[in-house]
């Protein structure tokens, strides 16, 4: 920890806690929204809270508010356009995930109230989370990041911990900005433009805001662009590890793909096995590579396993936001606010791979010399193509969401106050395929014969009258290029599904102090809410029925449940002004949620906060938080797919191929639910140290009955190890070839509370800012530096077998993976002319998976992934009497740092986009006028 804590000092910081904060706007008085609902202060608040300020956001000339939540450390970038090219699913979206438990455990609020989410169109696997990029920048006021377990004040989902992005609510004058960027490369290319306006009227009871943002950048389309990504690393099973003595596993450059261009023959026949066809049709040996496993080799005449991968998506996107509050009273006041927000992804998936692809013999495109040297008792043979002569098929992700709020805020006399809210959002959410690949016609089209009529190439199954292949054209795959526009016209299909998810809510909150003890008033928030979802899945023909070959499959279903929720927080100050305590306040929650799906369930926090003197504080809390399932993990319907399964049935082992779904979700499962801890203190400067802050918080948090799906292979040997709870996931039958047993005749499993996950760690931040009189009127220097060391992050899968620790695993496969160590340093200088900021993002060296080097069977050559340091610089001008013309720019990743090799094979991409860089260096100017 010596070295992370070193690194600590020397590098990273974004985000500010409570303590010190120019950047926070002077709001520290609404934390209350966010961090507790009974705090007077910040300070107050037993729970951590991280403040991303509007400024933080300008600084960067950021255009979507996660792409500077990034970079905090607390966070993993699970979904972002710039983290994960290959996410078929939401490349324009951004989502939350704090300490790298699942964006699902994240609660995100707008002005501490529940967005609807979105839920992409597969049937589970992608969980149903708030896009973070619904909101115009310039409308934020604030984001605060509560890191810790708030389910006892807000209800589900805040398990990792609270995003609240806090809206401006009252601006006078018009703000506006423009600005372009580009990367060195010459991609990369963005535009945007956004306004803000506001004014008061009637004798300033009443204020609207309105603001709008669009922006569009072009991507990076091709990973060649880079020199890394023409080495071609990836991570290869080595088949031959046996023979050679080397590991299991070999990360290496130069990987290309060994199902051939042209086609090459798999199945064991002498003098044709690994022999690949010309695009004459003639044969020739295929060269493997030195190493080769599965589809991959090292060298070889294969192509790229990552030839035409994206490593950034093509992005749209709109968003609108307004608001308007009127003061109907002293006390009473009402308010409207609401958007609106349209993003579209574009997006090239992989060239179709057919692996082991059965040939009949009397392929009318086989050669006759290829014919001829087959054995006449073989009625067919494999072989393994990859078709990027066949074409690659493309994603157009579209994604609305309209979304509104009305409510009162009103006082009931004294210290008591109320609020009352009601809100209503639906997002729309449609996933366009085309040039994608239909099994069926697909099948149809490669089985090709002569028609004895006519003497020409058919289908089989138009030959024999099958009305399915009705139009079919014969698909040649022997030798690249012979393929037909018609022939890839009839395989192609276009995809569309689509999902509607509503969200009605309503909620009551009172605060006020009812009594007073001898340290001070006693502080007590309670209130209730009710939340309705729904979601609605539809689809086309053929992705209902899992027809096509590689994605874009969706079976349609609905589900929906209704929660009504009652709460009660209080803080209680038990010491005041004494010698050892200038303040000891406890503070408590409990709420209980009933659900239609779940049933009861109930969440509480207790902690305290010891202020010994003034601005040090001293934090303690204790939560027992929730998340209930989503709608998709309780009536998705999965797939269904027929594989031999090996079970144990009354003491008997047993082959069958069976029906099989583990991918559905599941009625009967319950609510996850975490218990965490947080220690620490926060430093807010006083007198001399006027200016400076500083926080560490130790947290704990231990997730039980997690939600996941096992796999068929471990759901059987759960059953095989005794667990009657598995066995019973299955369904049996007489045993046809044993008279008097039984055996299993399918399986649904669906979604199951067996995961669980345990991540301790420390978050630390500091924050320093004094005035530079050498700069002259206005000088100033400021620093924020936040830092977040992983000391554990043990991952249950629930297979049975031991958890792993996750800590330090800098690869993306694995969920709970996340670097040892994180931090940001902002450094700014400036004064009423200029400001200039230098900031430093640091991850530290971690391994490629934990999992690696642990048995024989599971060895790397290398498992190291380096430490890396970014740099960022931004810089703004300002003009003009009243300084309101600003010019500004940012060059990121300034020394142009490469990313290291951290490839995950399932998505075909060398590097881990969710903590690493792979623009490279870029450019971005632009300008501000205030009016």
């Amino acid at each position: 920890m010596t070295t992370a804590l070193t690194a600590f000092i020397a590098a990273p910081g974004l985000a500010q806690t409570v303590p010190a904060s120019s950047d926070s706007t002077g709001a520290i008085e609404e934390i209350v929204v966010t961090a507790s609902r009974t705090a007077q202060d910040g300070l107050q608040a037993p729970t951590p809270t991280q403040i991303v300020g509007a400024k933080t956001i300008e600084q960067q000339a950021a255009t979507t508010v996660m792409e500077v939540l990034n970079q905090n450390p607390a966070f993993k970038a699970t979904r972002s356009p710039g983290a994960n090219a290959t996410n078929t699913s939401s490349p324009a979206q951004a989502t939350a995930d704090l300490r790298a438990l699942g964006g699902q455990r994240t609660l995100v609020l707008v002005n501490a109230s529940r967005v609807v989410p979105f839920a992409p169109a597969s049937n589970l696997g992608v969980p149903t989370t708030t896009d973070l990029n619904l909101f115009p920048t310039l409308m934020i006021d604030r984001v605060d990041v509560v890191t810790g377990g708030a389910s006892a004040v807000y209800g589900s989902d805040a398990v990792s911990g609270v995003v609240n992005i806090i809206m401006k609510k009252k601006y006078d004058g018009i703000n506006v900005t423009a600005q372009t960027g580009i990367s060195e490369q010459g991609d990369y290319r963005t535009i945007r433009g956004g306004f803000i306006g506001g004014t008061s009227f009637n004798d300033d009871r009443g204020h609207v805001v309105i603001s709008a943002d669009y922006s569009k950048n072009n991507g990076v389309p091709d990973i060649y662009s880079r020199d890394w990504g023409r080495e071609e690393w990836m991570i290869v099973s080595n088949g031959q590890r046996a023979a050679n003595g080397q590991p299991a596993f070999i990360l290496a450059p130069n990987v290309h793909n060994s199902l051939g261009a042209g086609g090459v023959i798999t199945s064991s026949i002498p003098g044709l096995t690994n022999m690949t066809f010309n695009p004459d049709g003639t044969l020739r040996p295929f060269q493997r590579g030195a190493i080769s496993g599965g589809s991959t080799m090292i060298g070889g005449e294969g192509e790229s396993i990552i030839k035409g991968t994206a490593l950034v998506p093509d992005v749209k996107r709109f968003t609108a936001y307004g608001s308007l509050y009127y003061d109907f009273s002293d006390n009473l006041t009402g308010y409207i606010e609401g958007g609106y927000s349209r993003s579209v992804g574009f997006l090239d998936g992989v060239p179709m791979r057919l692996q082991n692809q059965t040939i009949r013999r009397d392929n009318a495109f086989l050669p006759e010399a290829v014919r001829a040297q087959i054995p006449a008792t073989m009625t067919s043979f494999n072989i393994s193509r990859i078709g990027h002569d066949i074409g690659i098929n493309h994603y157009r992700i579209v994604n609305e969401t309209p979304h509104g709020t009305v409510g009162l805020d009103g006082k009931l006399g004294g210290s008591w106050k109320w609020d009352a809210h009601a809100s209503y959002g639906v997002n729309y959410y449609s996933s366009y395929t085309t040039e994608n690949p239909v099994t069926q016609n697909l099948n149809f089209a490669i089985d090709a014969v002569r028609d004895p009529a006519t003497g020409n190439i058919v289908c089989r199954a138009a030959l024999q009258g099958n009305p399915a292949a009705a139009g079919c054209v014969p698909l040649n795959l022997f030798g690249e290029g012979n393929t037909t526009q018609a022939a890839r016209d009839y395989i192609w299909g276009e995809g569309l599904a689509k999902v509607k998810y509503d969200q009605v809510t309503a909620a009551l909150n009172i605060v006020g102090e009812p009594f007073s003890t001898w340290a001070g008033p006693v502080v007590v928030a309670f209130g209730g809410e009710y939340r309705r979802e729904t979601q609605r899945l539809t689809a086309d023909p053929i992705a209902s029925a899992n027809g096509f070959l590689t994605a874009g499959n969706a079976v349609p279903y609905s589900g929906k449940f209704n929660v009504k929720e009652g709460y009660i927080e209080a803080t209680v100050p038990l010491l005041s002004d004494v010698s050892f305590a200038r303040k000891l306040d406890l503070n408590g929650a409990y709420r209980y949620a009933d659900y239609s799906s779940v049933g009861g369930k109930q969440a509480w926090k207790l902690g305290a906060v010891w202020e010994p003197f003034e601005g040090f504080n001293l934090r303690v809390a204790r939560s027992r938080d929730i998340r209930a399932p989503a709608i998709n993990e309780l009536a998705s319907p999965g797939s269904n797919v027929a594989n031999n399964v090996t079970l144990l049935v009354d003491g008997k082992t047993k082959n069958a191929v069976i029906p099989q779904n583990t991918s559905a979700g599941n009625p009967n499962v319950d609510a996850e639910y975490a218990d965490t801890w947080t220690a620490g203190f926060a430093y807010r400067g006083t007198g001399a140290l006027r200016g400076f802050g500083a926080s560490a918080d130790y947290y704990n948090i231990k997730i039980k009955n997690a939600i996941t799906n096992l796999s068929t292979v471990n759901i059987a040997s759960l059953c095989g190890q005794g667990e009657t709870y598995f066995c019973n996931l299955f369904t049996y039958g007489p045993d046809p070839a044993a008279p008097g047993e039984r055996i299993q005749t399918g399986l649904v499993a669906g979604s199951l509370n067996v995961g669980a996950f345990e991540q301790e760690g420390i978050d630390m931040t500091l924050n320093y800012t004094t005035n530079v009189g050498f700069l002259g009127n206005g000088g100033r220097y400021s620093i924020a530096a936040s830092g977040t060391y992983i000391f554990h992050a043990y991952v249950d899968s629930g297979t049975g077998a031991a958890p792993i620790d996750r800590a330090g695993e800098n690869g993306w496969s694995n969920l709970g993976s996340i670097p040892t160590f994180r931090g940001n340093l902002s450094q700014t200088i400036g004064n009423r002319d200029f400001e200039l900021t230098l900031q430093t993002i640091f991850i530290s060296k971690g391994k490629q998976d934990v999992t690696y080097n642990t048995l024989p069977t599971n060895t790397i050559n290398d498992n190291s992934v380096p430490s890396v340091t970014y740099f960022n610089l931004y810089g703004k001008i300002f003009a003009g009497p009243e300084r309101d013309f600003e010019f500004f720019w940012a060059i990121n990743n300034l020394l142009d740092k490469d990313p290291p090799m951290t490839p995950y094979v399932i998505l075909n991409g060398p590097v881990n986009g969710q903590y690493y860089d792979k623009v490279g260096r870029n450019f971005m100017v632009g300008v501000r006028k205030k009016f």
